[in-house]
């Protein structure tokens, strides 16, 4: 099969999904991948009772967003269940016969088929781990005498997914057949049929209809993975030889990959490290079979999940910062004093496919992608040319010191790379010195409220189909949330429920700030006449920055949001009308990393001491409802002895 046959099969934006509680709902799993990167839409196969078959597709905008996925989703549970993941294969509709009727069922080998020398049976899905042929023919002796056992190989010595027994007799091989339903070597089940010459293979293979397992009316089961052995065998002199057509295995259950492995790491030493999790099937450092070196990296495959899960879940994460060994990593994690950096292993397509976007990554971070990442194509945003409509507003002076302004952002980009421009902050000059911090978020409010208005009445073009994306997708990985609602929301101007209250509690401008001269003592001076202002999302910091930009601020607005004594405090003495310069802010990656972390550890305390909070009001009630208990069995008592004193005064008189 040539390679764009095999793209042609794989949808790399959507995921198969199998292993899916019947009790979660579409929502359910739409928002559980919406943590990975944002989802399209998300399905649930259900039957005619509309009860789910356990198995779904969950579609994305990019491939490189459905590689991520995938790769979160292995290492991360769902309602408490580990989910299997897939790229998703094409839906490929049965051709039709000359007779107009479906050929669904592929030709079952009939006796005539089977070789009428000694009969062979191909074993196919066969684990990595089942490497000796002694341990393979204990398993099919059962059925009969068994004459001999092959396990092609690939290039370089890797395990082709499949096997040729011999049996002895025509009625072993079909007992063996008969009898290895639900057989499974190593923990996976296997498929065992009869094994044709490659002539009739052929022959047979013209007249078959391929179906594809991942078809929304199959069962489960039926949306495995295909395995590709074409089960044919040749002439005894070539019977050794491999067939380099066949695709890699499917992937071994509960194996995981391993990177920053010494190079002297050994099979030996490795399972006798992971055995501290659990029961091992095997452990394999991974060598460059052209030079025969190490590389660094490994994988290893648990017997069962609960140990797999655990080894995942309480993996380290790989930190870019510094090369120490932190001290909270667990030594079961270090391996001869290297931390080691744990993930689901994937199958060979995906892992392609991880290569390339990290591959895309490094470039993006060094400027040489397709990707600008540093956000370059904002230094136009606001810029205005001597031939523009806006530029008849302002004076020569204005325009140059605006050009100006533009080849000096330039310079700064390009000699230091760790400078990007921001989504969501506005840098403003040319501010009355008169205005306020309070007034400057108040005239944010403003250019939104205004903006939108132009927009409805058609003095403003509305935004590409990009720009709600772009502003969405920024949105989304910085608060999370529902993808798909934050772009409806960027497309329709309505929000949901949950994003009205969360828009309520923030607000669409975050932050205004002014910078002030520092007097001598230390106390705050005049403005400088430039600040900045935060929006909630990139939307409407575009919003605002087509508004603002060569706006002339007005006295109402310096005093507008100010109350009577703040009024009273403006010194409006040498005002003089303004027009706004106003760009994206330049910003330096790392400042705005420990910014964010530094949010992320306030958000995480103020949470933990809520919850201490809590804790401790409901000790307090519980002590309260303890105390208020032993108060009334106490006047109980008080009660019956005071009533049996008064029956005994009662008695004598």
């Amino acid at each position: 099969m040539s390679d764009s046959n095999k793209e042609g099969k794989v949808d790399k934006n959507t995921l198969f999904v199998r292993g899916i509680p019947t009790n979660a709902s579409k929502e359910q799993l739409s928002d559980f991948f919406s943590q990975f990167a944002p989802v399209k839409h998300a399905i649930i196969v259900t039957d005619k009772a509309e009860d789910s078959k356990g198995f779904g597709f969950v579609s994305f905008t990019s491939e490189d967003d459905s590689v991520l996925a995938l790769a979160g989703a292995k290492a991360k549970k769902f309602n408490k269940v580990l989910l299997k993941v897939d790229i998703a294969k094409r839906r490929e509709r049965k051709e039709k016969k000359a007779s107009g009727e479906i050929a669904r069922e592929k030709p079952k080998y009939d006796k005539e088929s089977i070789e009428k020398r000694r009969p062979r049976l191909i074993v196919r899905n066969l684990p990595w781990s089942a490497r000796s042929s002694q341990d393979l023919k204990e398993v099919f002796e059962k059925f009969g005498n068994v004459v001999d056992v092959i396990i092609p190989r690939k290039a370089g010595g890797r395990m082709s997914g499949f096997a040729f027994v011999t049996m002895r007799k025509q009625s072993g091989a079909e007992a063996a057949v008969a009898g290895s339903k639900d057989l499974k070597i190593d923990g996976r089940e296997v498929q065992v049929e009869l094994a044709l010459e490659k002539e009739k293979f052929l022959e047979k293979k013209k007249v078959e209809t391929k179906e594809e397992s991942d078809d929304e009316d199959d069962d489960d089961d039926d949306d495995e993975d295909e395995v590709d052995e074409d089960g044919e065998i040749e002439d005894d002199e070539d019977e050794d030889e491999e067939d380099e057509d066949h695709k890699p295995n499917r992937q071994t259950p509960y194996c995981i990959f391993i990177r920053n492995l010494p190079y002297d790491a050994s099979e030996e030493t490795l399972q006798e490290h992971f055995e501290k999790f659990g029961p091992i099937r095997y452990a394999l450092p991974v060598v460059d079979h052209n030079t025969g070196q190490a590389k660094g990296t490994g994988f290893v495959a648990f017997k069962n999940s609960q140990d797999y899960e655990d080894c995942l879940l309480n993996a380290p994460k790989p930190t870019s910062n510094s090369v120490l060994l932190p001290d909270e990593v667990s030594p079961l994690y270090v391996y001869q004093g290297r931390v080691l950096s744990i993930a689901p292993a994937v199958d060979r397509d995906s892992a392609g496919r991880l290569m390339e976007r990290n591959e895309k990554k490094r470039q993006e971070a060094l400027g040489k992608g397709e990707k600008d990442k540093r956000n370059i194509y904002l230094l136009h945003e606001g810029r205005i040319s001597e031939n523009s409509v806006l530029a008849s507003l302002l004076t020569p002076a204005d325009l140059k010191a605006r050009e100006e302004s533009y080849k000096l952002r330039v310079q700064q980009l390009n000699k230091n790379p760790t400078l990007h421009l921001s989504l969501t902050r506005l840098a403003i000059r040319n501010l009355p010195r008169a205005m306020t911090e309070k007034s400057l978020k108040a005239l944010g409010r403003k250019a939104i409220v205004e903006f939108a208005t132009e927009l409805r009445q058609g003095k403003r073009n509305p935004f590409s189909k990009e720009e709600l994306v772009r502003s969405s997708k920024h949105r989304f990985e910085m608060e999370g949330g529902n993808f798909q609602e934050l772009l409806d929301e960027a497309t329709t101007g309505h929000a949901s429920v949950t994003l009205q209250k969360k828009n309520k509690k923030k607000g669409v401008v975050l932050q205004s700030k002014i910078i002030t001269e520092v007097k001598g003592t230390g106390e705050q001076g005049r403005s400088r006449g430039y600040g900045f202002l935060e929006y909630r999302d990139h939307k409407h910091a575009l919003m605002g920055l087509r508004w603002l930009n060569a706006h002339l601020v007005t006295p109402e607005e310096i005093f507008e949001g100010l109350n009577e004594d703040e009024k009273k405090s403006i010194n409006m003495e040498g005002f003089s009308k303004r027009r706004l310069i106003v760009e994206f802010a330049i910003e330096n990656a790392q400042v705005v990393r420990r910014r964010k972390e530094k949010a992320i550890n306030f958000r995480k305390e103020s949470l933990k001491r809520k919850a201490d909070e809590m804790k401790k009001t409901e000790d307090e009630l519980k002590a309260e409802a303890k105390k208020a208990e032993e108060d009334k069995k106490a006047e109980d008592v008080r009660q019956i002895i005071a009533d049996k004193r008064r029956r005994k005064k009662r008695q004598k008189h």
